[in-house]
């Protein structure tokens, strides 16, 4: 299993690599690109067929890399990495799909190259192994904005690239500053999680450490005020990135909050966690009248997902058991929720030319499948009833509830606050009357039905059979919950 998972990390990196030495043909290339994603995905569920949920770390392979500074090829999984992993799995053979009459070769390099480094950084268990494969994922997405983007795309690019590396350089210093200390500490270096765990530092050191790291995560999250990139760059990102942005790479910024933070820094995150909740909730609130106010299907959805994630950190900091079930079972739900609306977007702007709702209107009298799927999708991220976006978010208002009656209270506004603004843009978008765009507009073809209804499925599954995703989770949350709170005494 093993080796396995190294041939899910680097199975698109080689294709990639080698689809570009032989100039292959774009016809070529798509065919490639998407049967490795399928081997990846299958290769991923055998993972799964295989993994035991005793809640720890499994199939880890330990390989020297720079056995002189400690630094070492390590990589494993539990629970929630397993999950992530599947969910990159597939949502990334549904993007290739998406775009597979795409004539322009550097978006299927491109993917493939993200694929492998955003897999990294959920198997990584070495701090400088993950911080590169954390950079790595960054550079494609660069050059997709830049190079194929709409609107201010450079200089969206260049302020994405900006804030992100602003935050993983703190984060660079402080893993450094960690291995050196284990150097200084045990004598030979190390940067390896299970040996970084052993250090202990002073109040005013670790609370520093701590902030490095929580500055990477919350940009790339993004929290409240540290959001400035996030409408921007999903407004002038192509559709294949800004599925990967909000499904997959905003949670691997609360990933690394879970795997890192709370392993490293239980103590100082303490010190923390009043600002992060208070930030979390202005977020909400934030978000969600921000998403009201915006014209854009893009923009609109851009601040559903930051309010979403808010919801998700918030329920990571109130540390209890149903605040964390909630929290990586809405991470699972909204990744698939959101794929399946940017999806969305990206077909409606193929035959509309244009996502401003002021031109949209009337879709649901002549596309009524396309009607049923938006949303479909839509009615999920608000988490209604049968989804499992529902379940998820009543186990975090629960948890918040039971952590502070105030601060449950303004957690159970996002659903209010996404009913709001969801239920405004099917009207405006679906209803109405037919505009110049929308008068011709084409229902989802056989192929476009077929990427979408694994989407619906799974969150179906997931809201009717919530026990099935939540057994999944518990032994790995319950353990590494007892375990940050048997740090922190």
């Amino acid at each position: 299993m093993q080796h396995l998972l190294s041939m899910i990390l680097f199975l698109p990196l080689l294709v990639a690599f080698t689809m570009g030495l032989l100039r292959v043909s774009i016809e070529t290339l798509r065919m490639a690109t998407f049967g490795s994603s399928l081997i990846v995905l299958l290769f991923a569920v055998v993972v799964a067929f295989y993994f035991h949920l005793d809640g720890g770390m499994q199939f880890v392979h330990n390989s020297p890399w720079i056995s002189h500074y400690g630094i070492n090829y390590s990589i494993g999984i539990d629970a929630l990495s397993l999950l992530l992993l599947l969910l990159i799995a597939l949502i990334m053979p549904l993007i290739f799909l998406a775009i597979w009459e795409e004539q322009r070769k550097g978006y299927f390099y491109n993917l493939l190259l993200l694929q492998t480094g955003v897999s990294g950084v959920v198997m990584a268990q070495d701090l400088i192994l993950f911080y590169l494969f954390w950079e790595s994922m960054l550079l494609p997405i660069f050059i997709m904005i830049g190079a194929y983007g709409y609107g201010m795309r450079h200089f969206n690019a260049m302020k994405i690239i900006i804030m992100t590396v602003l935050g993983s350089m703190s984060m660079l210093l402080a893993i450094i500053y960690l291995g050196y200390t284990h150097y200084a500490t045990v004598g030979f270096w190390s940067f390896g999680l299970s040996d970084l765990t052993q250090l202990a530092f002073d109040s005013k050191t670790s609370i520093l450490l701590a902030g490095a790291f929580l500055l990477a995560f919350a940009i790339k999250i993004p929290l409240f005020g540290f959001h400035t990139w996030m409408a921007p760059a999903y407004s002038s990102a192509p559709t294949a990135i800004v599925v990967v942005l909000s499904a997959i790479m905003a949670k691997l910024g609360v990933y690394g909050l879970y795997r890192f933070g709370f392993t490293l820094f239980e103590v100082p995150l303490g010190f923390y966690t009043p600002y992060v909740i208070l930030l979390c909730l202005i977020g909400i609130v934030f978000y969600s009248i921000h998403a009201i106010m915006q014209r854009n299907l893009k923009r609109i959805f851009a601040f559903s997902s930051g309010a979403h994630l808010s919801l998700i950190t918030l329920g990571l900091f109130m540390t209890n058991i149903y605040a964390w079930s909630g929290g990586m079972y809405l991470l699972a739900t909204h990744a698939i929720a959101s794929a399946g609306i940017f999806l969305m977007i990206g077909m409606l702007g193929r035959r509309t030319q244009d996502i401003q709702i002021a031109h949209l209107g009337g879709i649901a009298s002549i596309a009524p499948r396309f009607a049923f799927f938006f949303a479909f999708f839509a009615l999920a991220i608000t988490g209604v009833p049968g989804t499992g976006g529902f379940v998820a978010e009543l186990l975090i208002i629960i948890g918040a509830f039971k952590y502070h009656f105030w601060v449950g209270v303004v957690a159970a506004t996002t659903m209010l606050g996404a009913i709001l603004f969801i239920f405004w843009t099917l009207q405006r978008t679906l209803f109405g009357t037919t505009q110049e765009a929308t008068k011709h507009f084409g229902d989802l073809s056989a192929i476009e039905i077929g990427i979408l209804t694994p989407l619906v499925i799974i969150l179906l599954v997931t809201g009717i059979f919530p026990s099935l995703l939540l057994d999944f989770l518990d032994a790995s949350l319950s353990a590494n919950l007892e375990a940050f709170k048997g740090g922190v005494k």
